[in-house]
C-alpha cells in the first residue's frame, strides 16, 4: 500500500516535471519566433540613382545622408573611399549589397543561444557585404545572436586592423580570443562604430589596452551585475562581449554605455552618442537599434 502510494507520487511528480519542461520549451520557441524578424532589416524605401552625387567634388550634409540611406556608409567611410581609386564605383558596389535580398539561417551556437547567418542556396554561410575601411579601436556590433527570446546581439573591438584581427568574448565556456574580422560579413545585421573627435593614436592605445588586459580570460555571464565600473583591470577575472568592447574605452574616460545602467549591452553601445557610424548593413538607418 505504502509502496503504491510512493510509486503514484513519483509518477505524478514526473508528469508535472515533464509538463513544466514542455511549457518552457514552447514558451522559448514562441519567444524566439517572435523576436526572429527583428534581427535583419531590408530597405523598405526605393533604391535611388546616386551617381550624380558621386560626381560632386564636395558633398553637402544632405548628400551624406542620402548616401548613408542608400549604401549604409557613414561620412568617414564615404570620404575615405572617395579619396581612393575608383571610389565612386566602389560606393555603388556598397549600394548593390545594401539593397540585395539575402537568405538567412538561424542555428544554435550554444545551449540557449542561437545565431543568424547569411547563407547561399545550399544553406552554407557566405559573405553578404564588403566591409568599409576600418582601423584599430573601431567597434563592431551585430543583432544576430539571441538567447531565450532576448536579442542581445554581439560586440567586438578591432585590435589589429592590418591583420584583420578582432578581440571577442564569443560564448559561455570559452576564453576571449582573437578572431578574423571577415566573420562579421556573414552576419545579416552589422554596425561599425568609431569614437567621435578622437585621434587615431588614442584609438590605437585603446585597442592595445584591450589586447594587453582582456585577452584569454573566461567568459562571465554575470559580468557587470556588481562590478561593471571596476577601474582596476588587474581585478578583471572574466568578461562578456559588450563588457569587453566597453571597458577599454572607459579606461580612457569614454563611457560608451548609452543608458549608464548596471549592465552594458551591445544595444547600449550601438546607441551611444560618443560614437559615429562608419557602416551599417541589415540595419534601419532611420533607427539603428530601437
Amino acid at each position: 500500500m505504502i509502496y503504491n502510494k510512493f510509486k503514484q507520487a513519483k509518477h505524478k511528480k514526473l508528469i508535472i516535471t515533464s509538463v513544466v519542461l514542455l511549457m518552457l520549451f514552447v514558451i522559448i520557441a514562441v519567444m524566439d519566433a517572435i523576436i526572429e524578424p527583428e534581427g535583419y532589416f531590408h530597405p523598405d524605401y526605393d533604391r535611388k540613382d546616386i551617381s550624380s552625387i558621386l560626381e560632386k567634388k564636395n558633398f553637402t550634409e544632405d548628400d551624406y545622408k542620402e548616401l548613408f540611406y542608400q549604401t549604409g556608409l557613414g561620412k568617414t567611410a564615404v570620404d575615405e573611399i572617395m579619396n581612393g581609386q575608383n571610389g565612386a564605383d566602389k560606393i555603388l558596389g556598397y549600394q548593390e549589397n545594401f539593397f540585395k535580398n539575402s537568405n538567412i539561417l538561424c542555428e544554435p551556437i550554444g545551449i540557449i543561444t542561437s545565431q543568424e547567418s547569411i547563407v547561399n542556396s545550399e544553406g552554407k554561410p557566405m559573405y553578404g557585404f564588403d566591409l568599409a575601411p576600418y582601423k584599430n579601436g573601431y567597434v563592431l556590433i551585430t543583432k544576430a545572436t539571441h538567447s531565450l527570446g532576448w536579442r542581445h546581439g554581439h560586440a567586438a573591438i578591432i585590435t589589429d586592423a592590418e591583420n584583420k584581427e578582432t578581440l571577442e568574448a564569443v560564448i559561455l565556456g570559452s576564453n576571449t580570443r582573437f578572431q578574423n574580422i571577415n566573420k562579421w560579413r556573414v552576419y545579416p545585421s552589422f554596425i561599425m562604430l568609431k569614437l567621435k573627435d578622437t585621434s587615431q593614436e588614442t584609438l590605437n592605445a585603446i585597442a592595445e589596452f584591450a589586447k594587453d588586459n582582456l585577452y584569454d580570460i573566461p567568459y562571465g555571464l554575470t559580468v557587470g551585475l556588481t562590478s561593471k565600473k571596476n577601474p582596476d583591470p588587474k581585478n578583471i577575472s572574466s568578461t562578456q562581449c559588450s563588457h569587453l568592447a566597453w571597458y577599454p574605452f572607459m579606461q580612457y574616460g569614454y563611457d560608451v554605455d548609452n543608458d549608464g545602467s548596471w549592465l552594458v549591452t551591445p544595444k547600449d553601445i550601438a546607441n551611444s552618442n560618443l560614437f559615429e557610424i562608419v557602416q551599417i548593413y541589415g540595419v534601419d538607418p532611420r533607427n539603428i537599434w530601437p
